[in-house]
């Protein structure tokens, strides 16, 4: 989760500068009272006033939520290359390209709010500093949730419960490792800015940590013996196991971890906003949207041919 990430990279480029030209935003009658709620809760957090000084103090202290719903826009940065959550199709254009179950999220979140969503692809380690840096207004694009990030984000609500976290093997080896105990020593590769690399430093602080731009690439290094190990989502390490059978998911330990699950990521500080998000979150899920978008995503990414997380 993910973002434990993340597939066909070397497409990015190419599409970046048609997606961030495009736009696509909805209106409803729900809109306007998401918009009318987030604006209340706004007020109580300025100090807002009707006063002339009062409301010139408050208008400086102005939220990331009120700028949102003034301007009438929010953006959403992602990596779109984790099918089933984000990623691409390319028999459509535009913001419309941009499809997973974590993209109608953010097209709900939107809607909700009553303005126009503009999705901003960028590699991943670009999306967690974009947010960081207040540079977009949320990421939600297969964030997991980790101590560290929250330290450095407002993070929503969990959307998606996580998966298992692991080790990826070559088959070979499956004899040689009983627990995490027998890896000190060994290479262990993962993907830059992933919840896999946070884990693979915690609990294995005896291996030698080996860092890589993409999971593919990570993989590709441990079937050519360059590592002895990856750090991945274990629904992910299954994936490349059935493809490749000499790679074998190590089924003696799986990583600790206590809260577990995808989130939204939000610049630090705007409670406002996080609060509202929450609000939708809570919605999607006692409705059961997000679920069916799931199930939604994976049959089109299959049908793309796309390999599915």
């Amino acid at each position: 989760m993910k973002k434990f990430k993340r597939f066909h990279g070397a497409v990015l480029t190419a599409v970046l500068s048609a997606a961030l030209l495009a736009g696509c935003g909805s209106s409803a009658s729900p809109a306007a009272a998401g918009k009318e709620s987030a604006k209340a809760a706004t007020t109580e957090q300025t100090g807002n006033s009707a006063s002339g000084g009062q409301a010139g103090a408050a208008a400086t202290e102005q939220t990331r939520l009120d700028k949102i719903l003034t301007e009438g826009k929010i953006t959403n940065v992602c990596e779109p290359y984790f099918a089933p959550y984000e990623f691409i199709d390319n028999t459509k254009s535009g913001q419309d390209q941009f499809r997973g179950a974590d993209m109608e999220l953010a097209r709900y979140i939107a809607k909700d709010l009553g303005v126009e969503l503009e999705i901003v692809p960028l590699e991943w380690s670009a999306v967690l500093t974009g947010v960081t840096e207040g540079k977009y207004d949320m990421a939600c694009a297969g964030l997991g949730y980790t101590e560290e990030r929250a330290k450095t984000m407002n993070l929503s609500d969990i959307y998606q419960q996580g998966s298992k976290q692991g080790l990826l093997i070559r088959a070979e080896d499956s004899d040689k490792y009983k627990t995490f105990d027998d890896f000190k020593g060994t290479k262990v590769g993962f993907q830059s800015g992933t919840i896999q690399e946070t884990l693979a430093t915690q609990q294995l602080p005896e291996s030698e940590l080996v860092t890589y731009d993409l999971i593919n690439n990570a993989v590709l290094a441990l079937d050519a013996g360059k590592v002895d190990a990856v750090s991945v989502a274990i629904p992910n390490g299954e994936m490349f196991a059935k493809s490749n059978p000499k790679l074998a998911v190590f089924e003696g330990q799986y990583f600790e971890r206590g809260k577990n699950g995808n989130c939204i990521g939000l610049p630090k500080g705007e409670t406002a906003l996080r609060d509202r998000v929450n609000a939708i979150i809570a919605e999607v899920t006692e409705k059961g949207l997000y679920q069916q978008w799931l199930d939604e995503a994976v049959q089109e990414a299959k049908a793309l041919g796309l390999d599915v997380n």
